[in-house]
Parts: C-alpha cells; structure tokens; sequence
C-alpha cells in the first residue's frame, strides 16, 4: 500500500480536522493560551473535543482534579477502541504511538481497511495516525497564526465547543433515536446549568449521566 494511497483514505479527515483545528487555534489564542501551549495541546493530548472542553474550563478557573476527572470521561469511548483493536494492534512497530493517536476517524478507517500483509499493516495503521494528527497540528498551527496577524472581533467563538457536541448528539441521535436518552440528557443539562456552580457544572453533569445510565442497565 502506497504512501498516495494512504492519503487518500485520509483525505475526508484532513477535510474534517484542519478546520476544527484553526477553530481550537484560534479559540485558544483569544483566551490568552501561550503559543506554544496550544501546539503542545495538539501534540500531546491530542483530544479532539476533549480538546475544545479543556480550554473551556481552564477559562473557567476548574480546578486540575477536575479537569482530569471531565477530560477522562470524554474520551473514554477511546478505551472501548483501543480494547477493540487490540488484535490489530498486535506486533505493530509502534503499538503504543497508535494506540495513542487513535481517533474515532482513525478507528472508523481501521475497521474497513484490507491489509495483505503485517508489513503492510504497520505501515498504513501508523502512516494513517501520522497524517490525522498532523491534519489537526496544522490547523491548529494556522489558527494560531490567523489569531495573531488578523485583527478579527473574535467575540462568540467559544460557542464552536458547544456547536460541536450538538453536531455529535445529532449524529448519534440519527444513528439510535434513544428518545428516553435525548430527554434525560437534555433535563439533566437544564438542572446543572440552574443548580450547579459552573466551575463543577460539566464534571457533576457527566458523573450524575454516567451514574444514572449504569444503574439503569444494570436493573434492565
């Protein structure tokens, strides 16, 4: 499998990635997040809307515990992926960078991909994570550069967070119209905005949902 052919498949990601990133770039230089923060944001964590939640609660003073608490239930649909990878994953050169860079993109071309050989396994599994992550370094990259070098009122960008997790609920509702569910998480975020402290809102909000759902499947 060709380096060509391999970004190729990628090529919808890039489309998808490149865009949120500036959005984060740009949202991160408007709240004062260092340059080199924001780059090492996209290099190290690497999280996507986990991403996007981070720089709203640092906005919002939260507190470290709980940003990992929040961060940590976010993206915990990764360790169903990795956990489903696992025999893929399996005598790849890099095992851990790809069970790091993992992304629901990444994971969505994983299960439709037809590799012949290890060889040729380790090589697009890798080449595959490489290029998403570097689509999303360069958004971000640019959003940091177009925050910097245009004088642009950058007043209600922050709502691209809450305009992403819509898009996502959308999705999701498309795919399993949960009506139960839909209602349920659209109660427990009217209460949390009216009762909670909104440093904790997001935590508690996440803890109470994912408590409520446990106990639910587990009286079924």
């Amino acid at each position: 499998m060709s380096f060509y052919t391999i970004f190729k498949i990628t090529i919808p990601v890039m489309l998808g990635f490149i865009p949120l990133g500036i959005a984060f770039g740009l949202l991160a230089e408007n709240i004062g997040v260092a340059p080199l923060m924001t780059m090492a944001l996209s290099l190290i964590v690497y999280a996507g809307a986990g991403q996007f939640a981070l720089l709203s609660m640092l906005s919002a003073g939260t507190g470290l515990v709980e940003i990992f608490i929040a961060s940590y239930v976010i993206n915990l649909r990764h360790t169903f992926y990795s956990l489903a990878l696992l025999k893929d994953f399996k005598g790849l050169k890099f095992k851990y960078y790809n069970i790091f860079a993992l992304t629901d993109e990444s994971f969505a071309i994983f299960k439709t991909l037809k590799t012949n050989s290890q060889e040729e396994k380790d090589k697009a599994y890798t080449l595959i994570n490489l290029l998403t992550q570097t689509y999303w370094a360069v958004g971000t990259l640019l959003g940091i550069l177009v925050g910097k070098g245009i004088r642009i009122d950058y007043s209600g960008i922050e709502f691209c967070l809450t305009a992403l997790f819509i898009v996502l609920a959308i999705e999701m509702f498309k795919d399993d119209k949960n009506y139960k569910l839909l209602f349920f998480s659209l109660g427990l975020g009217v209460f949390a905005t009216a009762f909670f402290p909104s440093s904790y809102m997001l935590l508690l909000s996440l803890f109470i949902g994912f408590t409520v759902i446990v106990v639910a499947d587990r009286v079924k």
